[in-house]
Order: C-alpha cells, then structure tokens, then sequence
C-alpha cells in the first residue's frame, strides 16, 4: 500500500527549498510546488504551472502527482481537456496503490469516459479502494449494492456494510442511505424505525436534503417517532430549501392542495413550522434564538 507523503513535503518544504529541490529533481518538491499552484497558496493559482510541476514529479514515478495530473487532464485545468490521458495518468498512480486514483479508475469505468465502459473493471479497481477505506469509492460501492444496475444485482448486505464503513471515514450523506435501510428492513438487517430516524436525523443536521425529507414523513405518519405535523412541515421545509423537489410535494399536501390527504396543517399551526425553520437555522449559526413574544 502506497504510504501518502503530502503531509511530510508541507511540513519539509517552503516555496523557496522545494523550488530548490525541484530544480535538482526531487519528484517530492515538485509535487509540493504543484499543489502549491494548483491551490493558489502562497503563489498565484496557476493551473499551468501546476501541470509543469505535477509531470516533472509524475514522470518519476510520483504516485501523487501522476493522479493530481489526471485530475487536470479531466477538467482541462492547465492542460488541454483529454480524459485518455487523464485516465493514462490515474491508472499509473492506481497500479502503485494510490487510493484515490483507484476510485478515479473505478469511476471512469462505470461511466465509460476515457476507457471503454466495464463495470467489472470499475468493481475491480472500487474494491482495490474500499479495501484502503478510501470513502469515495465506499459510497459507490454503497450505491452499487443499494440500487443495481449496470450489471451490478441489489444487495442490500453489500450496501450496508459499505455505506456503514463510508460513514465511519467521514461520508455523512451515506446516513441517509443506511436510514432507509433500517427503515424498510432491507436485506438482513432488523426494521429498526427508530435508528432510521437517528440516522435521518444526524444527515438532516448536515443539511442534507434527503434525509430532511425524509425525516419530515417520519414525524408526519410517527413512524418512529412521535407523530408531529408540525415538526414534518419544519424538516419538509428545510428539505425543499436545500433542493429536494420531492418535498415540495409534501408540502402541498399539508397545504391542503390534495383532497386525499387528511393532514392538512392550519395558518396557525404552518406559521409556527415556519418559526421552527428560522429557530432551527439560527441555531445551526451558533445564532441565540429570539424569545417569542406572548401571542405572536
């Protein structure tokens, strides 16, 4: 497994050694120069100039700068936009264990964008990835598993255990993924509403607009919590301004604009969701929430 040494070259180099160092051939200065361009730190941002310094390094071998130089080849960020050459560039830093890169491999296989479309070529280099726990390519996996397609059968198992690791390395929005899991009692794991509202729940604080919605039809049907209208219209509401079209429809439905729908929220009770929106958004801001005054 190749051990990433970027931490080691911010704390070895300034602008002035690594220039230095990278004028004598050190692929680890010239990488450092590279990100340095590349983030328009402690230099202007100069794409150019990050593709210059990133093949110098990448042409040594350096596993980081060849997949930092497929990056640009994909955006056409410095160099001309060619995704043949950037997929050349990912997969010399994927085949000397470069995790990212793996996921990189995997991701252009599934789409077909540089590389002829294989899903057993993105499978192969998704797990090479997941085996490092590289949260990217977890994700994937995840969605894979959850959805088919492409060749690939449903397997809730997979999903669960992918998505359940991709949050452990940070990836909140799989929250809302294993939320439905233990909603639905997909595959082996137990109907579990309870810790499907905790996962909506920890998503939702993310702003993440799914979950939000997916957390108001809990409170609306009190399915795992206790039923609260009001409380659904809030996180409908929070969802829709996060850009979940879905719960514009739940909306509408409180709203009263569907005769099928018995829940329909009055002016009062819609204004107090609507306060419940600006208390929660405040208190995300580390705002203090105005008292109410009596009556209003």
């Amino acid at each position: 497994m190749l051990i990433s040494t970027a931490a080691w070259a911010a704390d070895v180099f300034t602008l002035e050694t690594a220039q230095t160092a990278a004028a004598k051939g050190n692929p680890q200065a010239a990488y450092f120069l590279g990100k340095q361009y590349a983030g328009g730190q402690g230099v202007p941002q100069d794409y150019v100039r990050a593709a210059e310094y990133y093949r110098q390094a990448a042409t040594q071998g350096y596993a980081f700068a060849q997949n930092n130089l497929g990056v640009l080849y994909a955006k056409g960020l410095g160099v001309k936009q060619d995704y043949a050459e950037a997929a050349q560039w990912y997969c010399r830093a994927a085949e000397q264990g470069d995790s990212l890169a793996e996921y990189s491999m995997g991701r252009i296989y599934s789409i077909g964008r540089g590389v002829p479309q294989n899903m057993t070529e993105a499978l192969k280099w998704y797990h090479r990835a997941a085996a490092q726990n590289q949260p990217d390519a977890l994700t994937a996996l995840g969605d894979l598993y959850m959805f088919g397609g492409q060749g690939v059968q449903v397997n809730y198992a997979e999903a669960y255990k992918f998505y359940t690791n991709a949050v452990a390395q940070g990836r909140s929005d799989c929250l809302n993924s294993l939320g439905v899991i233990y909603e639905n009692g997909y595959g082996d794991v137990q109907k579990n509403p309870e810790m499907a509202v905790k996962c909506f729940r920890q998503a939702a604080g993310k702003k993440d607009g799914r979950a939000q919605m997916n957390l108001g039809r809990m409170y609306k049907d009190g399915t795992g919590v206790e039923k609260d209208p009001v409380e659904a219209y809030k996180w409908f509401t929070l969802s829709l301004r996060n850009g979940t079209a879905m719960a514009r429809h739940y909306l509408e439905e409180m709203n009263g604009a569907s005769p099928l729908v018995k829940i329909h929220l009055t002016p009062e009770q819609i204004d107090e969701a609507l306060r419940r929106v600006d208390d929660y958004i405040q208190s995300t801001k580390g705002l203090p929430i105005p008292e109410k005054t009596a009556g209003k």
